[in-house]
């Protein structure tokens, strides 16, 4: 039988003040998160009817309100900026659009991704939505092969997705690229939240220099988790104002966020203490760590205590991410310990918590995280 949600923080609170050192919870906050606002049905909206019968098939009957308002603005040409947490059908407010002007109007489009990770993953979700024969994707990006550019250079695809990078090295070294480019009606930046500091001035004048190959006046669309700031991040962004779309904050149900006190112990060893005694009532954990020294030493301390987890961090063959992602996912692991990699959405399944060795260095960056608790109809618990 499962235990009730306090229950777990009491049995975990226990387990914490039995340690040497004296870790201890010090402040818990219940947070409930209602169901967005219900729109149209999925017919009702304007749809392609081919793309209505993707979102049947996929058990989507009915689009969120704020879903609804991004596809009345997109499609009507607008700048738009949404704003909306982890698992809450972000993804769905621009996709749909942007798909439903490629079948009925041939309107290319570019999508940017921060990582060539989040893209590729990216790639296989919008996939779900694709219509043969009528719609066509593509991930351009430094891993992919000469034949599959070749392709893509040839016969440009109606969705493109890639990176800032890739654009930046591409632009004033490759004709076929530029063409490639200029082709696109709409780009959409997506975790458009990460783009702060000198990388955000750097996306700032890619994005410039991508709408003047264009020749043409470009549409943008910004997706971010919440954030306190979305017109004016959108405006530094694009050099213009955005019309601003807002969703929830995390996806619906209760959340515990937990502040805990390490006591005379260091961060390192209450991480790894939290995340063995996390895994010991049955929650699967995913713990944000610092360095990848850090989250190696993490996940060793945690393994001698009985948890099964492992490590995914930079620095990994590309072949050992994707099989930690994938057990993951499957449930065949109980935690992962992990730098930054996974912090952005990729597909990783649902978890139970999330445990942050230390503060994330905005507000932003802990409701991102944080977005990753809670299965659903289980709650979800946030432990830093």
């Amino acid at each position: 039988m499962a235990l009730r949600a306090d229950a777990i923080l009491e049995d975990i609170d226990r387990g914490l003040r039995a340690s040497r050192g004296s870790p201890r919870f010090i402040y818990v906050h219940e947070e409930v998160v209602r169901e967005p606002e219900p729109g149209p049905r999925v017919e009702q909206v304007g749809l392609h009817e081919a793309l209505v019968e993707r979102l049947k098939d996929s058990g989507i009957e009915r689009l969120y309100k704020f879903q609804y308002e991004a596809y009345k603005a997109i499609t009507s040409g607008e700048d738009v900026f949404l704003a909306s947490g982890a698992a809450t059908g972000k993804t769905e407010a621009f996709i749909l659009p942007v798909l439903d002007m490629a079948v009925k109007e041939g309107a290319k489009s570019i999508i940017i991704y921060p990582t060539k990770a989040l893209a590729r993953d990216q790639l296989v979700r919008f996939r779900r939505y694709s219509i043969p024969f009528l719609l066509r994707m593509a991930v351009l990006d430094g891993d992919t092969p000469r034949h599959e550019r070749e392709r893509i250079y040839s016969n440009p695809p109606d969705l493109l997705i890639t990176n800032p990078d890739m654009i930046h090295f591409s632009l004033p070294r490759s004709r076929r690229f530029r063409a490639l480019a200029s082709g696109a009606k709409v780009v959409v930046l997506d975790e458009a939240h990460v783009y702060e500091g000198s990388f955000g001035s750097h996306v700032r004048l890619v994005l410039e220099r991508l709408r003047a190959c264009s020749g043409h006046d470009v549409q943008f669309v910004a997706s971010s988790a919440t954030i306190g700031n979305p017109a004016e991040l959108g405006e530094l962004l694009f050099g213009r104002q955005v019309k601003v779309i807002e969703g929830v904050r995390r996806r619906r149900g209760k959340a515990y966020h937990v502040l805990v006190s390490a006591g005379v112990l260091g961060r390192w060893s209450v991480t790894a203490r939290l995340l063995y005694l996390a895994t010991r009532a049955g929650l699967r954990c995913l713990a944000f760590v610092d360095s990848q020294q850090m989250c190696e030493v993490v996940a060793r301390i945690a393994r001698k205590q009985g948890a099964h987890v492992m490590v995914h961090r930079a620095g990994l063959l590309r072949e050992e991410r994707h099989e930690v992602e994938d057990k993951l996912k499957s449930g065949e692991l109980e935690g992962v310990v992990a730098t930054p990699t996974l912090e952005l959405g990729i597909d990783i399944g649902l978890l139970d918590a999330v445990i942050m060795a230390s503060p994330p260095p905005s507000f932003a960056r802990y409701l991102q995280r944080a977005g990753r608790a809670g299965r659903r109809g289980r709650p979800g618990y946030i432990f830093t």
